[in-house]
């Protein structure tokens, strides 16, 4: 009967120990950056798996630097607006709180959530796009109601990311990429922006960049071209932008709202799939509620020409920091003199219908000159292939 328990007791003790060392293991590695945990050189300074928890990541970095400056949009907002631009100098937090893939829902509550955890929020910027207010989009499936308007973790996640099996293969994949590599940034810089660069490289595998383009538009704009003639501009999205809008008005938070500068091929892409009406309708809709910038057109920055080592862009759809960089100088009234004079217009109810009627002008000079470009889209079109 002696042996028997002091067996059991070994048991106990052996799972306890093997118990305290994988938590200890996943707390140390830290792979979904949750935990904050000290930064090893070639041991937990990348996080890759961030890439797949953008929401969890970024709910939970809010509650621990307490932002004053927020950036709220979609990818392309990730990549292209850089919390460390000139503008925000004085601010002692600004953050990156936009989200891959998001609509315009999840952007309200982490707006809300930015706010439950720093009253004092004093500037938002918001990148929007057509996408984020269509009835077909979808929010992205990591998202979760229940880590917002909290100042802590939420204790499954807490437990998924110390305890799980998941956490654990996460932890061990996390050691064996930063033993290969020592230099680079990762997906994301601590301030929430991504970084283009290793995206590339690891998304794109440093394909060629006219095939990132083909790639991209495909993906985006004619996976389900059956879905387009259901396509409409949600007035349920509408009403989120506008609560963002009213609560920035009633805290006296300072807002500014862009429209994202992608490029000419992701405007040629709406064209093609017929939704131009819709595309414009949307944005009559969104002056109604308030002033906007619009990047988007055929302009001197998005009619870059499509070929490896752009300046501009890394797809269709994402533009580099140093386009941001000329939004928020245009939008901050900062350095204009180094921002082209056909880049960006703030709408209002009282140009609307004229800046509409040029970019149309635009885009039929700009096809002109560049047929092979609007072959090129229209090439990508299920029924052209």
């Amino acid at each position: 009967m002696k042996s028997y328990r002091r067996y059991i007791r070994l048991l106990l003790a052996v799972i306890l120990v093997e118990s305290l060392l994988f938590l200890l293991f996943n707390v140390v590695v830290d792979p979904y950056g949750v935990i904050n945990s000290p930064v090893i050189s070639r041991v937990n300074r990348l996080k890759p798996e961030i890439n797949n928890h953008v929401m969890l990541y970024k709910a939970v970095a809010v509650t621990r630097i307490k932002p004053k400056v927020i950036f709220l949009g979609s990818s392309r907002t990730e990549f292209g607006l850089d919390p460390k631009h000139p503008v925000f100098a004085n601010s002692t937090s600004t953050y990156n709180l936009a989200l891959t893939g998001a609509n315009i829902y999840p952007a309200m509550r982490y707006f809300k959530h930015a706010i439950a955890n720093q009253p004092n929020l004093q500037q938002v910027v918001i990148g929007i796009d057509l996408f984020m207010f269509s009835n077909l989009s979808e929010i992205p499936s990591d998202f979760s109601e229940a880590r917002l308007d909290r100042e802590t973790i939420v204790p499954l996640d807490a437990v998924n990311v110390i305890f799980s099996l998941d956490a654990f293969q996460a932890s061990r994949d996390t050691i064996d990429i930063n033993k290969k590599d020592s230099k680079s940034i990762g997906y994301f810089y601590p301030d929430g922006r991504r970084d283009e660069r290793y995206y590339v490289k690891h998304v794109y595998e440093n394909k060629p960049t006219p095939v990132i383009f083909k790639e991209v538009i495909n993906k985006n704009h004619f996976r389900a071209p059956e879905e387009d003639k259901n396509y409409q501009v949600s007035n349920s999205l509408l009403s989120n932008f506008k609560t963002i809008v009213t609560i920035c008005q009633q805290r006296n938070i300072d807002l500014k709202i862009l429209i994202s500068p992608s490029h000419a091929t992701e405007w040629e892409a709406l064209r093609v799939r017929g939704l131009w009406p819709i595309f414009e309708q949307w944005k009559r809709e969104i002056v109604k509620i308030v002033p906007v910038w619009d990047f988007s057109g055929y302009n001197s920055i998005t009619t870059e020409a499509i070929g490896n080592n752009m300046k501009n862009y890394i797809d269709n759809s994402h533009y580099r920091k140093e386009v941001g960089d000329l939004v928020l100088n245009r939008i901050f009234n900062y350095n204009e003199e180094s921002v082209p004079a056909d880049f960006g217009v703030l709408l209002t109810p009282e140009n609307i219908e004229s800046h509409l009627a040029k970019i149309r002008d635009d885009r039929e000079i700009w096809a002109k000159n560049n047929p092979d470009v609007v072959q090129f889209v229209l090439n990508l079109k299920p029924s052209s292939k």
